[in-house]
């Protein structure tokens, strides 16, 4: 409000001006370019806007939706090791650290496999506790329903 009275101009004409700039929001279906945000993202936001219309456009043509991302693991050891001496007496200077990048891989590829082996195994052993627990909770529920329905029918023999 201050930078309009240090120049001359009252308050109410200062409201008047910006209600004059305000428009009318666009009917439903129609686009209005003042809607886009000018962010830091707003390119990217274009850029889906555009494909999303081609793809609008084109409502027939089947969509490639990419599937889900495959598990990464270790990749399985080479067929053909290339350094067959490893650290041994002879090597060059540069194999014992070829030779040490291939143990290591070959020793997180193994600890990777017991990993998964470990993992499975207690996946089993739970599902294999998870039954037994719920057969015996079954076999009491059933117990238990047979003592009612004696009980019952004791009551209904006496009246």
């Amino acid at each position: 409000m201050q930078d309009y009275e240090s120049k001359g101009k009252d308050v109410d004409s200062a409201k008047d001006d910006a209600s004059s700039q305000t428009r009318d929001r666009p009917e439903d279906g129609e686009e209005d370019s003042a809607d886009i945000p000018t962010t830091a993202g707003s390119k990217e936001i274009r850029s889906q806007r555009r494909h999303i219309e081609v793809l609008m456009r084109n409502i027939d043509k089947p969509i490639d939706i990419a599937s889900a991302k495959v598990q990464k693991g270790i990749k399985a050891p080479p067929e053909i090791v290339l350094n067959v001496r490893g650290s041994s007496a002879g090597a060059g200077s540069s194999d014992f650290h070829t030779y040490r990048n291939q143990r290591r891989k070959e020793n997180l590829r193994v600890q990777l496999m017991e990993k998964e082996a470990a993992e499975d195994e207690a996946r089993d052993t739970f599902g294999n506790e998870l039954a037994s627990l719920k057969r015996k909770d079954d076999e009491k529920t059933a117990k238990n329903r047979a003592k009612r329905q004696k009980r019952k029918q004791n009551r209904e023999s006496k009246n």
